[in-house]
């Protein structure tokens, strides 16, 4: 093999590591997911994006899941997120993608992290849509299943 197809490979090796990671499967599982380039993100957090829509988790109480969600606030739409009593919100913030200002319009990522604060069946929802436009039904949504042990 010449030095490019071996560095291929290790690349190739290396996306198919970070990107095999799943939900946990039972009590005790935590997965850590990737995160963007750039992002802090503490130790031992759980991290999800829309690509975990509808999944159920198992995590420890007292940790953090953070939860990452592309949103365009310059367009009206922003993500309505709330929680069950269980789980408490400790960071809410939007980052845009374009932080020269130069690009009008362009959208980013809205992140919080959520404290597992009681056992039991928990649940994260969010809603993206317009605050002055009524519910439909039709708007984009994401949720996730929290059992806390």
């Amino acid at each position: 093999m010449n030095g490019i197809s071996i560095i291929s490979l290790v690349v190739c090796c290396l996306v198919a590591v970070a990107c095999s990671g799943c939900i946990g499967s039972g009590p005790g599982n935590q997965t850590l997911s990737p995160t963007p380039t750039g992002t802090p993100v503490l130790v031992g957090n759980l991290v999800v994006n829309e690509s975990q829509n509808t999944a159920t988790v198992y995590m420890n109480q007292s940790k953090i899941i953070t939860v990452r969600l592309a949103e365009n606030p310059t367009t009206g739409f922003q993500w309505n997120l709330t929680t069950t009593p269980g789980l408490r919100i400790i960071k809410d913030q939007y980052v845009p993608s374009d932080t020269s200002g130069q690009m009008v319009g362009s959208g980013g990522t809205h992140v919080w992290d959520i404290s597992t604060e009681m056992p039991g069946q928990q649940e994260i929802r969010a809603v993206y849509k317009r605050s002055w436009e009524p519910t439909t039904g039709n708007e984009s949504a994401f949720s996730m299943k929290i059992i806390v042990t």
